[in-house]
């Protein structure tokens, strides 16, 4: 395994947690790459520090770029598919998670990542990102305190969550309008992201019972066109569904807790679904 090889994983993981696209890292991961090969090796003390710190400062060039376009409707992460990126074993790659990140500005979004999921110190954070110690451990102290006032307390246990999930399928695909709220919380929340090439909602859908006339809906004008497979999806339980080409039309991940579903995530850009 070659240097930049045995970094892949981390360096994956750090550019998708910035930039919250797979395709995105992937191009990022290149870009270091070729630099890096360009580099005399003996002259890279800390290779590992100097591939994170190559990483984040592309992935800030990216997010800054990203400024000057406007998405239209909701821009969510693009779906990590387990087939795909079975390389990655970043236990904390959870698209709820990914939401939360995107709360921070780039630099917070760096300074938590390095502390949190990598376990860099202040002094490591510091000289990767050009910037003091005191600075980050007050950007990481904001941080910290914006995703644990978005974070879930309680997330159900593996069996349950796919149990409700397929009583939710179920409901859905025989049009019971009771058991489907049953499966719903009151305050359900819908966000689907087109990327305005394909159809759906530019604003999120809220309430328990305008989340199920939509997924009755949904599954009314298309059940019968797509057929589905319930699989990882970022490292939790998530459904794709394939047209009748087998290409994936959509991607849906639902968060759940005790009570029920509380969020639920399409995305169906094409773009992210590569």
């Amino acid at each position: 395994m070659t240097g930049f090889e045995q970094y892949r994983p981390t360096l994956f993981a750090v550019a998708y947690k910035m930039t919250k696209n797979a395709m995105d890292a992937e191009d990022i991961l290149q870009d270091v790459f070729l630099a890096y090969s360009r580099q005399e090796a003996a002259s890279i003390v800390h290779p590992e520090n100097y591939l994170v710190k190559a990483v984040i400062y592309r992935c800030f060039s990216l997010l800054e770029a990203r400024k000057k376009t406007v998405y239209p409707g909701i821009d969510l992460p693009s779906p990590l598919f387990r087939e795909r990126f079975s390389y990655i074993h970043d236990s904390d790659i959870s698209f709820a998670l990914l939401i939360l990140l995107q709360t921070l500005n780039p630099h917070e979004r760096a300074v938590f990542l390095l502390r949190e999921t990598f376990s860099y110190s202040y002094e490591e954070v510091a000289a990767i990102l050009g910037l003091e110690q005191d600075h980050c451990r007050q950007l990481f102290h904001r941080a910290k305190e914006k995703i644990a006032a978005g974070k879930l307390r309680y997330i159900p246990a593996g069996e349950q969550r796919n149990a409700l999930l397929r009583a939710f399928v179920e409901a859905c695909s025989t049009g019971d309008t009771a058991r489907l709220m049953a499966c719903l919380k009151e305050d359900i929340t819908i966000y689907s992201d087109g990327g305005g090439k394909v159809s759906a909602a530019r604003v999120p859908l809220t309430g328990r019972g305008t989340a199920a006339a939509f997924f009755l809906g949904i599954y009314a004008k298309q059940g019968a066109q797509l057929t589905f497979e319930v699989t990882e999806i970022n490292g939790e339980t998530g459904v794709i569904f394939h047209d009748a080409t087998g290409a994936v039309d959509t991607v849906m991940i639902l968060s759940m807790d005790t009570d029920g579903i509380h969020t639920v995530y399409f995305v169906r850009n094409p773009d992210k679904l590569c």
